[in-house]
């Protein structure tokens, strides 16, 4: 199993050095091809349900427009029937007709009704619209959460790929000094007890990996994805292709450059290629991205316009009680036994339509707590996405500095390592100090990937704050 899963974190979901690649069409993709970020947005854009849903919604809110609009639009009617009529006991037949009827009515005025419906509506399709866009804004979010996942995760599959390499070096050295007689049984055994948890825990980095790609595919809807493709690496993100570990296994006693080797068997190898420069403070301070929030944000945005719709309700409920004017067109034909006679007709009418004052109490009581919520939305949210913006500025101004500590912490462990290195094989250090030290180095490595992992989701996070994609 553990065979099975290096080989896979070697030679199935590999990264591409810096270089740039250009988006492609993911469904014809083959296996072994190199994706990039934008591609895996471009794809969820162009797949995702949430999206499509967002879109027929933008439709939905559109037609409610023109739905509106009709009003000031002549409505046409046509009538046909045959129509008997009976006075007492006999049938009067010169009642008996044909008759049709066409009529043609045109709403000249409302009274404001129509306008503040149609004012709601054009509110509605714009905060629609701008629902839409955050769909794209939230979907990209998502996409970039994960991708950075798989970036960090791909990273520390590396980093333990190294330390199980490392394990098995001391472990060898640890056994042949105990065959010469120079180190003690506890110490190959403490050996074999650290190997095999940097062989568990490798097993645990391809298996996390594994699992965060399929994440990561899910979150894109893809359905018929290659099993094997490659992930390229971001500009703050630089995970190296040619990372390479330099440990010699095979030298032993016997070799008269035992000693060198056993001191420089543990060298410096970065997972990433980035450098301290590469992750610079923002360049605004945090009252400009709050502006920017506030003026940018789709979902801010949209939330201010679902207030405004609700307003128009208001006066839309409260023009209930407005009359209509109309103009009616008509012609009517009757045709009995006796008679045949037709005629137009044409009328003006002004009138009040079904007034209910209960019905008419409660719908404004509904549209004034709508208008309400909405507020109360809008108001939460500017509180709530004020202090999210704060928050992901602080932590984005902090990090280069911690960023450039974990680098030192890298630095500084691995000396820390090439030390107690020297010092065991020369006999004057102890086991115990050589397993922390690895441990040490182990570590400063998984953490300066955690914390640059960190940034780049924290960036996304900010970017879904102002509302970019």
């Amino acid at each position: 199993m553990l065979k099975k899963y290096i080989l896979f974190g070697l030679f199935v979901f590999v990264f591409n050095i810096g270089a740039a690649f250009a988006i492609q069409d993911l469904n014809t993709l083959n296996p072994g091809d190199t994706i990039t970020l934008e591609d895996c947005i471009n794809y969820a854009f162009e797949n995702s349900p949430h999206i499509k849903k967002a879109q027929n919604n933008v439709l939905a809110a559109k037609s409610k427009i023109g739905q509106t609009k009709s009003v000031y639009f002549p409505s046409l009617s046509a009538n046909t029937g045959y129509y008997i009529q009976q006075n007492g006991e006999n049938w009067d037949r010169s009642k008996n007709y044909h008759g049709v009827s066409v009529d043609l009515s045109q709403k000249i005025w409302d009274f404001g009704k129509m306008n503040a419906t149609l004012n709601a509506n054009k509110y509605n399709k714009r905060a629609a619209e701008l629902s839409l866009e955050y769909a794209y804004v939230n979907t990209a979010y998502e996409v970039k959460m994960s991708y950075y996942r798989c970036l960090n995760l791909w990273a520390k599959l590396l980093i333990n790929q190294r330390n199980t390499a490392i394990q098995q070096l001391q472990h060898d050295r640890a056994k042949a000094l105990f065959d010469e007689g120079l180190k003690s049984r506890i110490d190959v055994v403490d050996a074999e007890v650290a190997l095999n948890n940097a062989k568990f825990a490798l097993a645990e980095a391809a298996s996390d990996y594994y699992t965060e790609i399929m994440v990561l595919k899910n979150l894109m809807y893809w359905a018929n994805c290659p099993e094997q493709y490659k992930l390229a690496p971001t500009e703050t993100f630089n995970i190296l292709l040619d990372y390479k570990y330099e440990t010699n296994l095979s030298k032993s006693l016997d070799n008269a450059d035992f000693h060198t080797v056993l001191t420089q068997g543990i060298q410096k190898a970065n997972v990433l290629a980035n450098t301290k420069d590469d992750f610079l403070t923002l360049p605004h301070d945090v009252d400009w991205y709050i502006n920017e929030s506030r003026e940018k944000n789709p979902y801010l945005l949209g939330i201010k316009l679902i207030e405004q719709a609700a307003e128009e309700n208001v006066k839309g409920v409260r023009r209930m009680y407005n009359p209509d004017l109309d103009l009616n067109l008509g012609y009517t034909l009757r045709n009995t036994n006796v008679l045949v006679s037709n005629g137009f007709n044409a009328g003006v009418r002004l009138g009040f339509g079904n007034i209910n004052a209960m019905y008419m109490k409660t719908k404004l009581e509904e549209a004034k707590a709508n208008l309400e919520m909405a507020k109360n939305d809008t108001e939460t949210y500017l509180i709530d996405n004020e202090w999210d913006v704060r928050d992901k500025v602080a932590w984005m101004k902090k990090f280069p500095n911690e960023i450039n500590i974990k680098l030192d912490q890298i630095e500084r462990s691995l000396e820390y390592l090439q030390l107690a290195d020297g010092r065991y094989t020369e006999g004057t250090g102890n086991f115990i100090e050589l397993q922390k030290a690895a441990n040490e180095y182990y570590k400063a490595q998984l953490e300066y990937v955690d914390v640059v992992c960190q940034y780049n989701q924290v960036l996304a996070l900010l970017n879904r704050s102002i509302g970019l994609r």
